[in-house]
């Protein structure tokens, strides 16, 4: 298993081809069994997995750029998923996504994740801006990303969908 994403309480993990596939099967003693920490049942819709396997499948060199596992090292537990829709396109653009359990949010772990994603992202050399699309009316996830530099953009046309950009690395 490669080394995850560290950040100063968080470690983000890559999720193989196999773990993907007992996602989908929501095999939780096998992930956990792998993974060595402790899943919620409520984890493993924030993964996209079936997706993640059939980017995989298609090119390997897709995984780093993925869903990620946030595990939070202090409880050894998934507490949610970070990652990247694919790896960068041809202007080295990523599309964000990320997703926190209920239960640990607003202790600013989805920031954290994101920070550490994208600071590896642009340490890459393959990405220099990233982008998240929101619903309207998810607020929290409208000022996460404006906390951290995010600007709205016109971009995205879908009715109640907002677009936010930024160049990497991004803002503290």
């Amino acid at each position: 298993m490669p080394e995850p994403i560290r950040s100063p309480r968080l470690d983000l993990v890559e999720l193989s081809a196999e773990l993907l596939v007992w996602i989908a099967e929501e095999n939780l003693d096998a992930i956990e069994d792998t993974l060595g920490v402790t899943v919620s049942p409520a984890w493993l819709p924030t993964v996209p997995a079936k997706t993640n396997y059939k980017l995989l499948r298609e090119d390997p060199a897709n995984r780093p750029w993925l869903s990620r596992g946030i595990v939070l090292r202090a409880e050894r537990a998934l507490i949610g998923e970070v990652g990247f829709h694919s790896a960068p396109d041809e202007l080295a653009v990523v599309e964000l996504s990320y997703e926190v359990l209920p239960g640990y949010r607003r202790r600013g772990i989805a920031a954290e994740a994101v920070l550490a994603l994208t600071d590896w992202a642009y340490e890459t050399g393959e990405a220099g801006t990233a982008y998240a699309t929101i619903e309207a009316g998810n607020t929290a996830s409208i000022g996460l990303v404006r906390s951290l530099g995010f600007l709205r953009g016109e971009l995205y046309e879908e009715p109640g969908i907002q677009f936010y950009e930024s160049g990497l690395p991004l803002r503290r």
